[in-house]
């Protein structure tokens, strides 16, 4: 039985042969092994202990008339909601907390159900789960806006730094890249 796999660029229908091959269209990497990386386990547990990390330590600090003021990141959309930008607040936390927080634990699950008997979430729920969630997780715009409040308020306030939880929340962006860059979902479907 021949295998055939697509190339994921394209769309071109190739044969499997060798682990990795080159489509003839698009001149593309394609990967024939479906497998999960166990590196993409440790990144995502790893990213998940970073943003308990994230939650306790403050992202921005600032001195304002001699009233030294810090934020953490949950601090940043109980403001938004108490100043009356409920939706914003709302949208925020969805994309900034609850989506990469489900995505990583959409890959630890996957990862759990695929080396024991359990089956506790079903297939075609961490399939689409996984698709969503890492769709809808918006942490590096977070940091962006972060990084130009922080150039807004540099002439603004006389001191104003980043914090330790801003430091955490780069690493925790980089952890949670690389989960996602190293999971193959699809591995998830085989046998």
């Amino acid at each position: 039985m021949v295998k055939v796999i697509e190339c994921r660029h394209c769309g071109l229908f190739l044969e499997n042969n060798s682990k990795k091959i080159i489509c003839p269209r698009c001149n593309s990497k394609i990967k024939s092994e479906n497998t999960h990386s166990v590196d993409s386990l440790i990144y995502a547990i790893t990213a998940l202990l970073l943003f308990v990390l994230l939650n306790i330590y403050p992202l921005i600090s600032l001195s304002l008339n001699g009233n030294d003021l810090k934020t953490t990141l949950f601090d940043t959309f109980f403001v938004l909601i108490e100043q009356g930008f409920l939706f914003v607040g709302l949208l925020g936390f969805f994309t900034v907390i609850i989506a990469p927080v489900l995505n990583s634990i959409v890959i630890i699950f996957a990862f759990i159900q695929k080396n024991s008997k359990l089956n506790i979430i079903s297939k075609k729920s961490l399939f689409n789960g996984f698709y969503f969630f890492k769709t809808w997780g918006f942490v590096e715009v977070f940091i962006v806006s972060i990084i130009v409040a922080y150039i807004k308020l540099v002439g603004m306030v006389s001191n104003t730094r980043f914090d330790i939880g801003f430091y955490i929340l780069l690493a925790y962006l980089f952890m949670f890249y690389m989960s996602n860059r190293k999971f193959e979902i699809r591995s998830v479907f085989e046998k």
